[in-house]
């Protein structure tokens, strides 16, 4: 078995492990760590061997494996060439044991290290964006009922499902239905078999097979298609080993010949499939498609704030004329007691990996955060129109301005927010002159999962206080709303449960929540037992 040479760089070790190694115990090891760490011990029994204290669900025990570093091992894996060399040259990773597992990581993390000297005064504050794009949504998650009902209600419906059907054969019900069925089943053993029988859903005919050929890829065929993703993302510059596009939430289910068993690493990822990865299947849609959604995701956002908060009268946006052209009020407004009290421009769009992970996202994903800059523009304009009597609306004395987002663009980055508030100026400048600084509110960035978490545990006055700290006080700034509503507004309220029931989407939700494999699964996700 040959040595390593003593300078050889971490990142040439940790390839040429990976390379040695069959991709097949890669995966094996990766879902075996990742089953213990999540409340499946008895489904990783034998699979690996490991101290007790691996068993945990604990962020801060030093034997928890963060899941986006595993998530890091198998993209290398899938993209790094495989060397025909003898076996009595290669000194492969024993999968079999945790210590090994162990070793892998710290490779990796000596990857990311290295990868980190690279950095300038110039780009530090931009890594903080990267770093939380890779991290946060593996703490938030996607094995929630929010999550589903959201998108279900988004893009499941209409236009958006007629289009889904007519492109892959399938419902959007019964595709998530499917992916579903896959995820219960992948999280209960590492390989499985096709599902046949009965299943704890009505399925129209072909169904769990469509879905399958959406979700999942043959093993060399993943290798071959993950590698040309790399390449086209990474447009001829080298991409750090942390920011390698991960195949697996394209294709979450990865097939092996010659018996075609297969292995979800994540199986949750099944579920971002069906729920985010919508999008991407309608991102060629008409026009009308991607219209309509929008339109949904502004009636879902004035949906839950009332919901959640009844006080509060959110309003669609209104049209009016201005210099002979149709204009619009920003798409929610907020009263209470006939006052507005805050303002929400919606954008659906979903983020690029350019968007998330490039060295300068709002260069190299301009068109997309331009957008950001035009909601900003939208709602300086709305209150530049009520203060010159363009229009007349009733504002409160504080009134928050919130560009509000199916998915969190601008996350940790007070660079990003600044560079995203100047480009509106660029706009405001060119389009309302008459614009004066009193009317250049601050805007808040916010997502929806964002807000819904923030007015569970509010009252109308928290969320208020929660805008007004957030847009006033420079302590604030680049911080997440969630976070500032903890630091500005201590007090503790009781949580409240998600208003909304996917089974008034999606029946076949009841029916396994009523048979109980909902109900179960829903429980795993929240580390709780029967």
């Amino acid at each position: 078995m040959h040595a390593y040479h003593p300078k050889a760089k971490p990142i040439e070790v940790l390839l040429r492990r990976l390379s040695d190694t069959d991709d097949r115990r890669v995966l094996l090891m990766v879902w075996a760590i990742h089953a213990l760490q999540s409340n499946r011990v008895a489904q990783a029994k034998g699979l690996i061997r490991h101290p007790v204290e691996v068993e945990t669900t604990d962020m801060e025990s030093k034997y928890m494996a963060y899941k986006w570093e595993m998530e890091s091992i198998i993209t290398l894996t899938l993209n790094m060439r495989k060397d025909v060399v003898p076996d009595f040259m290669k000194k492969p990773i024993n999968t079999t044991e945790f210590s090994d597992f162990a070793d892998t990581i710290n490779l990796l993390k000596a990857v990311e290290q290295q990868d980190s000297k690279k950095l300038t005064g110039d780009t530090i504050m931009r890594e903080f964006h990267r770093i939380a794009h890779r991290q946060f949504p593996w703490q938030t998650g996607w094995e929630n009922v929010a999550n589903i009902y959201r998108h279900a209600f988004i893009y499941g419906q209409g236009q958006c499902a007629d289009y889904f059907g007519k492109t892959h054969g399938l419902t959007v019900q019964d595709f998530m239905a499917c992916c579903f069925c896959l995820y219960v089943q992948t999280q209960q053993a590492a390989w499985n078999v096709p599902l046949a029988g009965k299943l704890p859903v009505e399925l129209a005919e072909g169904a769990m097979e469509k879905t399958m050929g959406m979700v999942s890829a043959e093993l060399w065929t993943a290798r071959r298609e993950s590698f040309e993703l790399y390449k086209k993302l990474a447009a001829g510059n080298a991409i750090p080993a942390a920011y390698h596009p991960s195949y697996l939430r394209v294709r979450p289910i990865i097939r092996a010949a010659p018996r075609n068993h297969y292995i979800a690493p994540f199986p949750e990822f099944l579920l971002l499939r069906s729920t985010v990865g919508l999008y991407f299947d309608l991102i060629a849609a008409p026009t009308g498609v991607m219209n309509e959604a929008r339109s949904r995701f502004e009636g879902y956002a004035r949906n839950t704030i009332r919901a959640y908060l009844p006080e509060f009268d959110p309003q669609p946006a209104q049209p009016y004329t201005y210099k002979n052209n149709p204009a619009e009020t920003p798409d929610v407004l907020m009263l209470r007691d006939g006052e507005i009290v805050a303002v929400f421009e919606c954008k659906a769009t979903k983020l690029s990996f350019q968007a998330q992970y490039a060295n300068d996202p709002a260069a190299d994903a301009k068109s997309q955060y331009d957008q950001i800059a035009n909601a900003v523009f939208q709602l300086w304009r709305f209150f530049s129109h009520v203060r010159r009597g363009i229009i007349q609306h009733q504002l409160a004395e504080e009134v928050a301005a919130v560009v509000l987002t199916m998915e969190p663009w601008t996350q940790t980055s007070a660079e990003l927010r600044t560079a995203m508030i100047a480009e509106a100026e660029k706009i405001a400048g060119q389009k309302e002159p008459e614009m004066t600084a009193a009317d250049k509110r601050t805007p808040l960035f916010v997502s929806i999962h964002e807000l819904e978490n923030v007015m569970s545990r509010s009252t109308g006055d928290d969320l208020l206080e929660t805008f007004r700290a957030a847009a006033h006080e420079n302590q604030f700034n680049g911080w997440s709303i969630r976070e500032v509503r903890t630091a500005a507004v201590p007090d503790v309220r009781q949580v409240k449960k998600y208003p909304f029931e996917p089974g008034d989407l999606l029946p076949w939700w009841k029916d396994t929540y009523d048979k109980g494999v909902a109900k179960r699964a829903a429980k795993s996700a929240a580390g709780e037992k029967d």
